[in-house]
């Protein structure tokens, strides 16, 4: 498609990935088959964040058929990798979606249509459709759409119409599927200590930024048009996976207060953890109390009760284990209270 030059265009989109170039295929060849607006200027990086397979190979496949560059950036973290491509971008938004997705042919097209409409925006999020692999477990297929799966599985739907971003609502997008204008995003960076990397296993990088742009009096819109499918692989499809996203998700509540006191960037599961200001103690005496209302729901056949109670067992022991570290012991302890709560889960997998 030949190069681009590097004056401001009018949309970057960015896909930041490690070490998952089959997944990279999958959504580069969606994005191949969008239909995107007569004129429209725009790019496509991907930000490979330290892979050792074939990843630039994949990428680089695709240069016939997408305005695509492949940037590396061998400081891992995704937050590190998302702030490498708004160093990169050149368009005035940057539409931001994962490596794990598949895009609908109109998703670019939706969010061009929404930033003419909505000149006052900065923020912009659209719908995330979960898509499971085979073999799913008939209770993880049963209670897909319902919370807390739906938090797990980033489904993300807010109906036909558009409607005003709020996080007093709860609502507002998630980062597999979400853009901004590229004059504020420059203005609030990825905070390295949120988000996945080799070193940590935080959430919510992409909520933080949200959630300081719109205080800053931002304005964000949902743009139902604007559809992608998360492929959920049958691996994430289990109660260790549910376990082991929300300690993810207790240990990123626990950093939030200590960093933001009061301020909550992930409300709904903040209120499983009212209390967390009353230390160690009373979080690993919460994770052993739901655990063991997990274990009674689960083995009775309650299986949706039962998974809010893993839930609430895992954001305490999350948020526990980050209390460990600021204390100075060793991680290794949290790990091993952790094991001994998660024992109704390895046994228990109902149907």
């Amino acid at each position: 498609m030949g190069s681009v030059s590097r004056t401001e265009i009018d949309v970057s989109v960015v896909i930041c990935t490690r070490n998952r170039s089959p997944r990279l295929r999958q959504v580069l060849a969606s994005a191949a088959e969008m239909r995107t607006p007569e004129g429209l200027r725009w790019e496509l990086l991907v930000i490979d964040n330290g892979s050792t397979d074939d990843t630039n190979e994949v990428a680089s496949s695709f240069a016939e058929r997408l305005p695509i560059s492949v940037i590396r950036e061998d400081k891992a973290g995704l937050s590190h990798a998302r702030n490498r491509g708004i160093r990169e971008a050149r368009g005035r938004y940057i539409c931001w979606t994962d490596d794990d997705v598949v895009i609908d042919p109109d998703w670019l097209s939706a969010y061009v249509t929404a930033f003419a409409r909505h000149p006052e925006a900065a923020v912009f999020g659209g719908r995330i459709q979960p898509q499971l692999e085979p073999p799913t477990p008939r209770w993880f297929a049963r209670l897909a759409d319902n919370w807390p799966l739906t938090t797990l599985l980033a489904k993300r739907d807010f109906g036909d119409q558009p409607v005003r971003f709020s996080f007093e609502r709860q609502v507002a997008p998630w980062g597999a599927n979400f853009a901004v204008r590229t004059a504020e995003q420059r203005r609030v960076w990825y905070e390295p200590s949120l988000g996945v990397s080799p070193y940590q296993r935080r959430v919510g990088e992409e909520a933080e930024v949200i959630y300081r742009i719109l205080e800053a009096d931002g304005v964000g819109w949902w743009v139902p048009e604007a559809r992608i499918r998360h492929i959920i692989p049958a691996q994430r499809q289990t109660l260790r996976y549910v376990y082991d996203y929300f300690v993810a998700s207790g240990e990123t509540i626990a950093h939030l207060e200590a960093t933001w006191p009061g301020v909550h960037h992930q409300s709904a599961n903040q209120r499983g953890l009212a209390r967390i200001r009353h230390g160690r103690l009373w979080l690993y005496g919460g994770a052993l109390l739901h655990a063991a209302i997990f274990g009674a729901c689960w083995s009775a056949g309650l299986h949706r009760r039962g998974l809010k109670h893993l839930m609430l067992t895992a954001l305490h022991m999350g948020a526990a284990s980050f209390r460990v570290e600021e204390g100075g012991k060793t991680r290794e302890l949290a790990c091993e209270k952790a094991q001994a709560a998660l024992r109704p889960v390895e046994e228990g997998s109902g149907t």
